[in-house]
């Protein structure tokens, strides 16, 4: 078996970040709460919280192994700090609290829910990979797209 050229992974690499582009795209286009382009009229304040937010999304969807590590790491040191006496006092007041619903919110709007769930590390989050099928599945994918992706000859 002959080992790819460097020119081969190249191409193979283009082509992957070419399909991972395209995955974002669909998913934000199949995501209202959250339009790659915030409104004209919203304050700068907004905006750029807004642009935070569309950022986060794009890093989520881009490279779903690292934000799954980097969610399991900080999850962890979470956990970590509320076994002290200021994480646990810190953890019961925010127990109670109104803003840690609406981050939940701001977070499940942000990310889909594509981290939450088991996943072994350096993996793709289940989640994310559901995601995907889902939204190829729900376009509804015609024999005409179809077409132009058959090799001439294969029926």
């Amino acid at each position: 078996m002959n080992s790819p050229t460097p020119e081969a992974l190249l191409g193979l690499l283009a082509e992957l970040d070419r399909i991972r582009a395209l995955a974002i795209a669909l998913a934000e286009q199949r995501a209202p709460q959250l339009s790659p382009v915030p409104p004209e009229d919203v304050p700068c304040g907004e905006r750029a919280m807004y642009e935070l937010l569309v950022g986060a999304r794009r890093a989520v969807f881009g490279n779903p192994s690292a934000a799954r590590r980097l969610f399991d790491l900080l999850v962890a040191e979470g956990r970590r700090y509320a076994r002290t006496a200021a994480g646990a006092e810190l953890r019961d007041a925010l127990v109670a609290s109104e803003a840690v619903g609406h981050l939940r919110r701001v977070w499940d709007i942000v990310t889909l829910s594509v981290l939450d769930g088991p996943a072994p590390p350096s993996a793709v989050p289940d989640a994310w990979a559901e995601l995907l099928a889902d939204l190829i599945t729900g376009r509804m994918i015609d024999d005409a797209v179809l077409a132009r992706l058959r090799p001439e000859g294969h029926a």
